[in-house]
């Protein structure tokens, strides 16, 4: 959605954010509550590099909201993507969805845009369905902003570091 479309749904979740900044409730457990090692680790590394880079303190509560509250805008991106899938589906069919997210995000970058794929939208299920007039039976997956990166945004400079192909991966018969 871009235009318009895009403004309707922007404009409905920073009203609705007032009230209910942690949106809707989600969709689906993003990560495991006992998120256990060496997940544990990686994923807070990436949110205090992210931070960091941004010069937001741990404990600016304010700070950090308003950063996240930047998901709910596409971060400034001219189109906002909604992937949704039937809620019968189950971690198989989440494989293809991840699947198909991916070539998306490969075609964008063909085409010389980039992507930033965003959990975050699936806060906002209940309240993107009534925007998007979508039936009860989609549950909200992810959004995906699309455009052009600011090559001057701090957030941009973000490199994370990657575990050794040996820890993710097993070749046997090889």
């Amino acid at each position: 959605m871009q235009g318009d479309a895009l403004g309707e749904l922007v404009d409905r979740v920073a009203e609705k954010s007032k009230q209910t900044p942690f949106g809707d409730g989600p969709e689906y457990e993003i990560y495991p509550a006992e998120l256990s090692e060496p997940y544990f680790s990686r994923r807070a590394e990436v949110g205090y590099g992210m931070y960091s880079l941004l010069g937001i303190d741990r404990d600016d509560a304010a700070a950090r909201g308003a950063q996240m509250a930047k998901n709910f805008r596409f971060f400034g991106a001219p189109v906002g993507m909604i992937l949704t899938i039937d809620k019968q589906m189950g971690a198989p069919q989440f494989s293809d969805l991840g699947l198909f997210l991916g070539n998306i995000m490969l075609l964008a970058r063909e085409k010389g845009l980039h992507t930033c794929p965003q959990e975050a939208w699936s806060l906002w299920g209940r309240t993107i369905r009534e925007v998007l007039d979508l039936p009860e039976n989609e549950l909200v997956f992810c959004g995906v902003a699309v455009g052009h990166a600011s090559v001057d945004a701090p957030i941009n400079r973000l490199r994370t570091s990657r575990a050794a192909l040996d820890e993710v991966a097993d070749f046997r018969g090889f």
